[in-house]
């Protein structure tokens, strides 16, 4: 509970003008919002959330189109409450192969199965995230080895992969860098392996400006999503504090603002990365207009180019639309 209301205390200080003592002293951007379009390129949720009022809220923060798939995690499973939305929002929802929690080591079998159907058949337009490094979060469920781990290496997933090859269906690949050493090389092997497969990076893995850059400088088919790097003065919430050194710092300060190098890789690449919220549990849907309002303000930092690519063009060319 105090990760979580401390989560929503920095996101309402950096959210609303003048919020937070440590935002009072701020420097905020002398720039007027960002007003062009929004594809947010990664959304997702359970049974749990008033689906018609989460998309008439994302409508009126002035969100054009959303990516969107349920998670599967328990006895919580979105999956008829996102499929019924997709159908009754075909203009705006763009929809996603569901995300399980429950899978460890490779893949499962039927899991491919499924998702090779869904996608053949037209319903699924990309692939949800697969969870293969997540670390046990604060207020969350824990695992015995504090995280949810799956081998990218595994032959279900060279399977899946190979599969999907030539048919522009993009693969949410997560993976979180607080295990650096051992992770990337694997990714490194898996987007090396299939260089015609685009693979999306969920909210850079947490990382730092630096390692965004070694992915994206070693594979152009990857592409990442800067959810979650907006947001100053909160950590990653994980269960494990050796964890939260391990990622790195948001992409701007307590200000709001971007920081040089987070500027630097942006403008390297703004053709590889995308806006997104990451709407997941309830709270974030709630909290939809504020992290939309403060990425309005970190697009308009960056050069009009730069700023709609990232904002709508790059997310409307990956989904198709």
């Amino acid at each position: 509970m105090a990760s979580v209301l401390r989560w929503l205390a920095a996101l309402l200080a950096l959210a609303l003008p003048g919020g937070g003592a440590m935002a009072q002293s701020c420097t905020r951007p002398n720039v007027a919002p960002y007003a062009g379009p929004l594809f947010d390129a990664m959304a997702q949720t359970d049974q749990s959330l008033d689906g018609e009022a989460a998309i008439a809220a994302a409508r009126a923060a002035g969100v054009a189109r959303i990516a969107l798939f349920a998670r599967v995690h328990h006895r919580q499973d979105g999956r008829a409450l996102v499929s019924a939305l997709a159908a009754a929002h075909p203009d705006f929802i763009v929809l996603g192969a569901p995300k399980f929690f429950d899978m460890r080591g490779d893949l499962d079998a039927s899991y491919v199965r499924d998702v090779l159907a869904g996608t053949a058949s037209g319903q699924f337009k990309f692939v949800g995230e697969l969870l293969y490094a997540h670390g046990d979060k604060q207020g969350g469920e824990t695992t015995a080895t504090g995280e949810r781990a799956i081998d990218a290496s595994g032959p279900n997933t060279q399977r899946l992969i190979a599969s999907l090859q030539g048919r522009h269906i993009p693969v949410m690949t997560h993976w979180e860098v607080y295990d650096w050493d051992r992770d990337w090389p694997r990714f490194n092997g898996l987007y090396g392996a299939f260089p015609e497969q685009i693979f999306i990076w969920p909210h850079a893995g947490f990382g730092t400006a630096e390692q965004l850059a070694t992915v994206l400088a070693a594979h152009r088919n990857v592409v990442a999503t800067l959810s979650k790097k907006d947001m100053a003065g909160v950590s990653a919430n994980f269960a494990s504090a050796d964890r939260d050194e391990q990622v790195g710092p948001p992409a701007v300060d307590d200000c709001g603002m971007l920081r040089p190098e987070w500027r630097a890789v942006i403008l390297r690449f703004p053709d590889r990365l995308m806006f997104a919220t990451d709407a997941h549990k309830p709270q974030r849907w709630a909290a939809y207009e504020h992290i939309v309002r403060r990425w309005r303000l970190i697009l308009a930092q960056l050069p009009p180019e730069a700023a709609r690519a990232i904002a709508y063009d790059n997310a409307a060319k990956l989904y198709g639309r």
